[in-house]
């Protein structure tokens, strides 16, 4: 039996064969070559026996032909003939197989048949294997990019970042790299769709990723946890130290038997893994925008943030609308923070510096009396004050988009915000044409911004969860 290799093979492979590579650009095999060839560092090696060559490459019958040449190989045939595939493989001295093809377990006796016979195969020969029925993964750093849809100038579109992705759904993980990552909503180290996990799993991949030093926090949603001890051993050991974010499917029967035809996978009782998952440290969530929001923010700002209070749940609001204030206040409580009365000291400074005779200041803080009587140097100061509060863990700001974008203090709000060591997050609203100006600037300072109150709300109090994980760790 040959010995099981690690997953560096997966993330960064010497040599890559695909197998059901061909010029036929309705076909899966088509955007992966043509992805390969185009991204990927290291020989790309086609592998169709009915070819002679495949985009102006060099076409193999078999990969038995690749002895020694390629370490990896990229699977996307009939169910049915992934077997012998297999076999090839291991002969050629191939250490790892991602399958990407649909069919197994998931369709019924006959895909759990050839499933077994792929197990079997590597049991026999040590071979490691990804999925099947996915889009396998995607590095950034060393690139490589093994989905089934073709994205032109990957490698250029995709930028390195730190945070990692995990997804059981194929699609999801290849959507999710689409939609959020090439239109910059965020940067990714790896992103891992691990599909029926008839070897590689969330465990082992979750593993990976809490030792890579370019991984600095994980979002992951799956519909089941194959080792459920193994799994918490490594959230608890990522607690405080790299925060994780779960969307755990199959809550209930109907979703339960969903994730059985989608990717064979069963899921055990929510209330047990909610208490388990919460315990060790995760963050849990709801569905796939907050799964997104939270690696928005955690992919600005992997690092725990500064707490000033022994709750480290105290947040103070800066706003221009009295409005968004109240509502914002109504959200925090609910969501079980705290909006704190402010220190005698920064009232008196608010009162005497920037809020006009006639208003009192609190929590929120509501500056836009204040701004039409000294101007943008009133939001500057407010922050800095608020910052410097010792009864507040983290803020949310509210500005006003406008055509005075030139005046708004955002050098002074990112020097405030990094020599605090404080959480802030933003709302924005006004004028759509200066959105994206706002928060590109503002993102720059490690300040995510959220086109709505709850997301706002959701990524404060995940900042300043893992912020407490990570004070009890080093206590």
């Amino acid at each position: 039996m040959r010995e099981r290799t690690g997953l560096d093979v997966f993330f960064a492979p010497r040599g890559v064969a695909v197998v059901g590579a061909t010029p036929n650009e309705l076909k899966g095999g088509y955007s992966i070559i043509a992805n390969m060839l185009e991204s990927f560092a290291g020989p790309v090696y086609p592998v169709n026996p009915g070819r002679d060559e495949v985009l102006g490459v060099k076409c193999y019958r078999s990969v038995r032909e690749l002895a020694g040449k390629a370490d990896m190989a990229i699977v996307f045939v009939p169910a049915a003939s992934v077997p012998g595939v297999l076999e090839d493989c291991a002969a050629a001295g191939v250490k790892a197989a991602v399958l990407e093809s649909g069919g197994f377990a998931e369709v019924g006796e006959e895909g759990k048949r050839i499933e077994a016979a792929c197990r079997e195969i590597a049991a026999r020969t040590g071979l490691r294997l990804w999925g099947p029925n996915c889009t396998g993964l995607v590095n950034t750093d060393p690139f490589i990019f093994t989905p089934f849809m073709r994205v032109p100038n990957v490698h250029e579109r995709l930028k390195p970042g730190t945070l990692g992705i995990i997804a059981q759904s194929g699609m999801l993980a290849a959507g999710f790299m689409l939609q959020y990552v090439i239109s910059g909503y965020f940067t990714v180290s790896k992103a891992c769709a691990i599909g029926n996990k008839m070897d590689v799993d969330e465990v082992e991949v979750l593993r990976y990723m809490s030792s890579d030093p370019k991984t600095k926090a994980v979002v992951a949603y799956l519909e089941s946890i194959v080792d459920g001890r193994a799994f918490l051993e490594v959230t608890r050991e990522m607690a405080g130290r790299k925060p994780l974010v779960v969307l755990k499917g199959g809550r209930y029967e109907e979703s339960a038997r969903a994730a059985l035809s989608h990717t064979a996978s069963m899921a055990g009782s929510d209330e047990v893994v909610d208490g388990a998952l919460r315990q060790s440290g995760v963050i849990r969530v709801d569905d796939f925008q907050e799964l997104m929001n939270l690696g928005k923010a955690f992919s600005i700002h992997p690092e725990p943030f500064r707490l000033s209070t022994p709750g480290g749940d105290c947040v103070a609001v800066v706003t221009v609308t009295g409005g968004g204030g109240v509502v914002l206040t109504d959200l925090l409580r609910a969501a079980g923070l705290k909006v704190p009365a402010l220190e005698q000291r920064t009232l008196d400074f608010l009162r005497r510096e920037v809020f006009p005779d006639w208003m009192a200041p609190s929590n929120p803080v509501d500056i836009w009396p204040a701004i039409e009587q000294r101007g943008f140097a009133a939001f500057g100061d407010s922050i800095k004050a608020v910052l410097a509060d010792e009864r507040v863990d983290g803020v949310i700001l509210l500005p006003f988009a406008s055509r005075m974008i030139e005046y708004f203090p955002f050098e002074e709000i990112g020097e405030a915000v990094r020599e605090s060591g404080k959480a802030m997050v933003s709302w924005m609203f006004g004028d759509l044409r200066y959105f994206d100006t706002m928060e590109e600037r503002l993102r720059g300072f490690g300040i995510p911004v959220y086109n709505d109150l709850h997301s706002c709300v959701l990524a404060m109090k995940s900042y300043l969860c893992f912020s407490r994980k990570a004070r009890e760790r080093d206590e």
